[in-house]
């Protein structure tokens, strides 16, 4: 909310500072960085399939969930997970999907009765609750009763005008999240989840160390301090394998890892390309230097993670050996990343690959981080040998 907006009076939020600076510090000591970096990229290419000026052009194909090519609600459900989670409640959350049921076999068109009794009534319904929402959301003083009234449904209308918004609404979408930090945090009982959806932004803003952090950071301390976690299962450990000694063709693999190698550059270069938009430095997508063809420099891409501050991104294919990923790291490369001069700013884009040999996902880290709990070990060694003069066992 702009400091102008009067609901702010109407919140009356918690005065002074309600983190107390022992929660921070243990908090930035474990944060892992590529969780925003994720969660940028992941708004970045949702916007770049979805822009807003273009929701009036979806149809009810290119709008429900279930069909083969990505869509708005695959967008806002799963491709955007990083950003917010919102998978495991049920596809009616939507107003109208395409799929099975338990009593339908076949695939077909499911719909919300509040939104009407065919599938052509219901997705115009649907559609016009959408642009509804990005309407109210996108004004300076937003109602947020009306927010909370609109016929979509809380989850997915909150991560909707987060992800449009992140200027006035976190990205935290869960209602009982929501009123459970509100609650924390001092926001009234009875105050809409919309205004509590924002009002955590004027939190964030009003605090010296965290106005600095970007949104998924926020969110995920947040979620972190104040929703308790969900007990997890060791991991059950994985037993030894034995070393099998395989005839190796080491022509054919290097041929393989400099086509692997290329299509992970590719795939890396789009993705930070998306990162910028989600970050809202697209501006600064004409300014990414290409290093590849210069492997003196020690890193692939130079880009930005903020405006006059750098980034520097070395692209790796990672294959998984036992229970761990592994890839290559030149002597170069990884003096480089050390130096004073690059250490917090040097990143591996680490790709991951089908069984086709396409790229499928990216993983990015912070090398220094990466650093402290990677096993590095040397795969090759240099021989320099004179070849030119004569041993005594020649002689």
């Amino acid at each position: 909310m702009s400091p102008s907006d009067p609901v702010n009076d109407e919140v009356q939020m918690a005065k002074g500072n309600p983190f107390k600076k022992a929660v921070l510090n243990s908090f930035e000591a474990q944060y892992d960085a590529s969780h925003e970096d994720l969660a940028l990229q992941s708004r970045g290419a949702f916007l770049k399939a979805f822009p807003l000026r273009r929701l009036g052009d979806l149809t009810v194909d290119t709008y429900v969930i279930g069909l083969q090519s990505p869509t708005f609600c695959s967008y806002v459900e799963a491709k955007t997970r990083y950003w917010a989670a919102i998978q495991g409640s049920p596809a009616f959350k939507f107003g109208i999907y395409f799929g099975r049921t338990k009593s339908v076999s076949s695939k077909q068109y499911h719909w919300t009765h509040k939104f009407g009794t065919s599938a052509a009534e219901a997705f115009a319904a649907v559609k016009a609750a959408l642009l509804d929402l990005v309407r109210e959301g996108a004004r300076r003083t937003p109602d947020y009763a009306a927010i909370d009234r609109n016929p979509l449904s809380q989850m997915f209308k909150a991560k909707i005008l987060s992800l449009y918004f992140p200027e006035r609404f976190l990205a935290l979408c869960s209602a009982e999240h929501l009123e459970v930090i509100g609650g924390e945090l001092g926001f009234p009982d009875d105050l809409n989840r919309s205004a509590i959806q924002s009002g955590l932004l004027d939190v964030k803003a009003d605090n010296a160390v965290i106005s600095a952090w970007s949104n998924p950071k926020f969110m995920r301390f947040l979620v972190d301090t104040y929703i308790p976690k969900k007990h997890k299962p060791p991991e059950t450990a994985r037993a030894l394998r034995r070393k099998v000694h395989r005839k190796v063709n080491f022509e054919d693999i290097q041929n393989q890892r400099g086509i692997i190698g290329k299509r992970a550059e590719e795939f890396a270069l789009k993705w930070e390309k998306n990162r910028l938009i989600g970050a809202d430095l697209e501006h600064l997508i004409e300014n990414i230097k290409d290093r590849r063809e210069r492997p003196g420099y020690g890193y692939d891409f130079l880009s930005h993670s903020a405006v006059r501050q750098a980034r520097f991104i070395e692209v790796k294919a990672v294959s998984k050996q036992g229970g761990q990923y592994r890839f290559f790291l030149s002597e170069n490369e990884y003096t480089v990343s050390r130096s004073p001069e690059y250490r917090g700013a040097y990143y591996f884009y680490l790709v991951l690959f089908d069984g086709e040999r396409q790229p499928v996902e990216l993983r990015p880290r912070l090398a220094a981080r990466l650093y402290t709990s990677a096993e590095i070990a040397p795969a090759t060694y240099t021989v320099l040998v004179d070849l030119d003069e004569s041993s005594d066992e020649d002689s």
